[in-house]
């Protein structure tokens, strides 16, 4: 014969056997993800206008990843770069507009190539201080849209007045994060190719 506990029983042996303790999904226990504008104020803009290391410097060295270089894990390698000179031409055929810039001494090839949207592409804003990490976020999704964030926060407050049609034969003076690439002919193209810049003041036609 089956026999039943009256219900007021039941009850109390749930009370009575209940843990102690709460059990949480793995999630809440991680570090909530950073905003893009706190870490823009907090750490990108003030690292980049720190350790910028000028560009003929950089240009000039004969070892520049050993010397000005940092590397975040086994991605590539990121420079942090400041500079002046003069917009020899503007590339607008992709939406990954592209000023190309010639720095002192002059001769009218261009030695920095800079994005200027309306899309900028590539995660060295995030990554070339080595002050943002993966462990600063939820996941890998989170991560990789820290990096949107800071390209766009750069599109809407540092590029949005610049008019690209204007820029050729201008000086600018310009800071930013560029990731290394092998080296190519300066015939072609620039050394520092595709700099995001955290900074760009245009000056006059020279």
């Amino acid at each position: 014969m089956i026999r039943t506990l009256p219900i007021a029983a039941l009850l109390l042996c749930a009370a009575a056997c209940s843990a102690p303790w709460t059990v949480r999904p793995i999630e809440e226990t991680k570090p909530q993800a950073v905003s893009a504008g706190a870490l823009w104020e907090s750490k990108i803009l003030p690292a980049i206008l720190v350790s910028a290391v000028d560009a003929r410097v950089l240009l000039d060295s004969a070892d520049p990843q050993a010397q000005f270089g940092h590397r975040q894990d086994n991605g590539p390698v990121y420079f942090i770069v400041k500079g002046s000179g003069r917009v020899t031409s503007v590339d607008t055929h992709s939406r990954v507009g592209i000023a190309f810039v010639d720095i002192a001494p002059f001769d009218g090839k261009p030695d920095v190539s800079i994005q200027i949207g309306p899309v900028l592409r590539g995660s060295s804003l995030r990554d070339a201080t080595g002050l943002v990490h993966f462990s600063d976020f939820v996941n890998q999704l989170q991560y990789a849209d820290a990096a949107n964030e800071l390209n766009d926060h750069v599109l809407k407050n540092v590029l949005a007045r610049i008019d690209a049609a204007t820029l050729k034969g201008r000086s600018v003076t310009f800071s930013g994060t560029v990731a290394a690439e092998a080296k190519s002919d300066p015939k072609i193209e620039p050394a520092l190719r595709e700099l995001v810049p955290a900074q760009l003041i245009v000056g006059e036609n020279r």
